[in-house]
Parts: structure tokens; C-alpha cells; sequence
């Protein structure tokens, strides 16, 4: 073969498909994830093994180390907040208190879908190495924001609300306390999500504005025993479409 002496302007080099964690479209068609047609996130727990480096290799090793668990009830307490609208006269604020319930939809949606993947192994085989930025956990949240979160739509998100005697329990008014959790400082445990995530309870009087990118919604609603006599305990569940 005759040499040109011509210096070659790249070089080329065989990378990991996984580098790049969003589905390209061909003309013969490509691999997708398949999803389910529809989502709800109540008070579900998932569990997933994994190595210390949070890879998924092997499943009979993976086995004997201890298990991560994640708990959809406690990602929602951390992802919201509940406060009293501020706007609202003080005759009502002392009667039928008005609440601004903030949700942040992304975070919940992408943790959930996390901890689903992770559950079924979805992703086992991939190792760290084999990501850009060479931590697989981080990679699957990047193709779940990239590839899968635009998939979905908000459908409706419910309120369920169990109301407490200020007076039989001696508890401080304005004391509401997430389902099944512990309040620092009065120490009283609220009603367990299991048991609160029912039509009983549910809050129908709610009015709902979601941002355009569905990245959160705010719920408003009144309290509709005084607040002066109750408190409550409270959690909600979101619910997802496939569009």
C-alpha cells in the first residue's frame, strides 16, 4: 500500500453505548423501554439488592449484602411542604383553616421510577466504568429524565385527611402530622398510611394548579373541622397517565 504521509485529523476509539443514555431514533426503529399504562404512588416499599458500588452484576452474590429499600411514603413527606395561606382572613384561619399543600412532582416521579428499575434489574450488567460519569445510578436517572419522565402525564393527585381531637389527646392546635410519622416535638405518631389511603378519609373539596412542565402542583384546600377542636394527619397520591 503506497503511504501519503497524511497525518489522520481523529482518532477513533470504541466507547460503551451506555455513554450515551438517550434513545436515538433510527429509520429501522430502536430499543425503548417499555412502561406501564398507568402509575400510582400511595404508600408502596420497594426493594433492590445491589454491590457496594451500587452495580447490579449478580444477583446470587448481590443477595447476602444487605438490601436498599425505598419507601414511596417517606420520598412524598420529604418532597412537599404544607403551610397555612397566609391570604386568608383571620376568621376563617381560626375556624376552617385554608392549607397550601406544595408538591414536587419531578423528584417523586424520577425517585419512584429509580427504585422501580433498580427493583426489576433493568439495568444489570451495566458497571460504573461503563457510564460517562462512571456512577451507573446517576446514569439511570439521567436516561429516566431523558427518556421516560416525558412519557407520562399528571392524572389527578388525592388527599387523604384523619382529624385528631386537639382536646381527648392533648395536642397543640395546627398539629398536623404526615401518615405514619412520629412529630419531633409533640411525639405523637400519626395514623398509618396503610390504613389512611382509603376512601374514608379522602379529601374531596381540593382545587389543584399544576406548572406547565408538570415539574409540581399546588393543592388548596380547607380544613373541614375547626381547627380550633382538630388537627390532622394527612398523606396524598399521585397518579400518572401513559400519553
Amino acid at each position: 500500500m503506497r503511504r501519503t504521509y497524511i497525518s489522520p485529523e481523529f482518532d477513533y476509539k470504541t466507547v460503551h453505548g451506555t455513554f450515551n443514555m438517550k434513545e436515538e431514533a433510527t429509520l429501522l426503529g430502536s430499543k425503548m423501554l417499555e412502561v406501564e399504562d398507568s402509575i400510582s404512588i400511595g404508600n408502596q416499599n420497594l426493594v433492590y439488592y445491589q454491590t457496594l458500588d451500587r452495580e447490579q452484576i449478580d444477583i446470587s452474590i448481590e443477595s447476602a449484602l444487605t438490601p436498599v429499600s425505598y419507601s414511596s411514603s417517606s420520598d412524598k413527606r420529604i418532597n412537599h411542604t404544607l403551610v397555612i395561606d397566609d391570604s386568608q382572613p383571620s376568621s376563617q384561619k381560626d375556624s376552617k383553616t385554608r392549607y397550601i399543600l406544595t408538591i414536587d412532582l419531578r423528584t417523586i416521579l424520577i425517585n419512584f421510577l429509580f427504585a422501580t428499575l433498580k427493583t426489576y434489574r433493568t439495568f444489570e450488567g451495566v458497571k460504573n466504568i461503563m457510564t460517562k460519569n462512571k456512577d451507573v445510578d446517576f446514569a439511570i436517572k439521567e436516561y429516566i429524565a431523558k427518556n421516560v419522565i416525558d412519557r407520562y402525564s399528571l392524572e389527578k393527585v388525592e388527599l387523604y385527611l384523619n382529624y385528631v381531637d386537639i382536646q381527648s389527646q392533648n395536642v397543640l392546635r395546627f398539629n398536623n402530622v404526615w401518615a405514619g410519622y412520629t412529630d419531633v416535638n409533640s411525639g405523637r405518631t400519626a395514623i398509618s398510611p396503610d390504613v389512611l389511603i382509603s376512601e374514608n378519609y379522602q379529601q374531596k373539596k381540593i382545587e389543584t394548579q399544576t406548572e406547565f412542565d408538570e415539574s409540581r402542583t399546588i393543592v388548596t384546600f380547607n380544613q373541614e373541622e375547626k381547627s380550633g377542636e382538630f388537627c390532622f394527619d394527612y398523606t396524598y397520591k399521585i397518579f400518572y397517565k401513559k400519553i
